[in-house]
């Protein structure tokens, strides 16, 4: 188990967010900042909503556009480094009592939903089930959010995080208010971890901001690549 450089925040108002600088090894950031330029030149010629991609965790399938080899980048990046966040020590941090239990490290059942952003603006949003969303005004969350940054050359593109109630599952009505916001600046090989219902937003910018973002869904939780959040 490595030792991560952790900086908490959130410590009373809201679940904790957790910044995780030096995540990777130096060389696999590289290959990371490569798969999202890939990623960037597969979203001129496809579907939004098919470039999200779906691997469970208990390996028996990977839903993905990309080619055989970017997707064994992707399964070493969150078979031994994502998998960390379902160890003790960080959803004891991030993660309510229930769904911590439901994101035990032993869990096999719950799957992996990732894409890469290349110098992407996001207003105000919550991730969510897009489609549940739409057919019954609930809100379908997944167990946790993740983003990382392998190539960062820009001012601005920070990351907004609202200091809001988390929205729960299964609830229903507008976007919460909040009052006050954590701005945490992008930074190479920084993973931002945080938990479920949170508003979050990205911060305009110059210049060059490349993230992998991964959702941790429950494998029920998502079935059709229209339950995507924003690209």
């Amino acid at each position: 188990h490595k030792s991560y450089r952790l900086k908490t925040w959130f410590a009373s108002v809201v679940p904790v967010l957790l910044v995780v600088d030096d995540f990777l090894p130096v060389e696999m950031v590289g290959t990371l900042k490569t798969l999202c330029e890939l990623h960037h030149a597969l979203k001129q010629n496809a579907d939004a909503d098919a470039l999200f991609s779906r691997y469970r965790a208990d390996g028996s399938s990977h839903s993905s556009l990309h080619s055989e080899e970017s997707k064994s980048l992707l399964e070493s990046y969150l078979n031994n480094y994502i998998r960390e966040v379902c160890s003790p020590s960080f959803v004891n941090l991030t993660l309510d009592k229930r769904s911590a239990n439901r994101l035990s490290p032993g869990h096999s059942q719950y799957l992996y939903e990732w894409w890469c952003n290349t110098n992407n603006h996001l207003d105000w949003h919550i991730d969510r089930d897009e489609v549940g969303y739409r057919e019954n005004g609930r809100y379908s969350l997944p167990l946790l959010s993740t983003v990382f940054y392998p190539h960062v050359s820009c001012a601005g593109g920070e990351l907004l995080v609202a200091d809001n109630p988390p929205m729960q599952e299964g609830q229903t009505g507008p976007p919460p208010r909040f009052r006050s916001v954590i701005s945490i600046p992008p930074a190479v090989n920084r993973l931002v971890v945080f938990s479920p219902g949170i508003l979050h937003r990205i911060n305009q910018l110059e210049g060059e901001r490349y993230s992998i973002a991964v959702n941790i869904w429950q494998s029920e939780s998502l079935t059709t690549q229209d339950s995507a959040p924003p690209a």
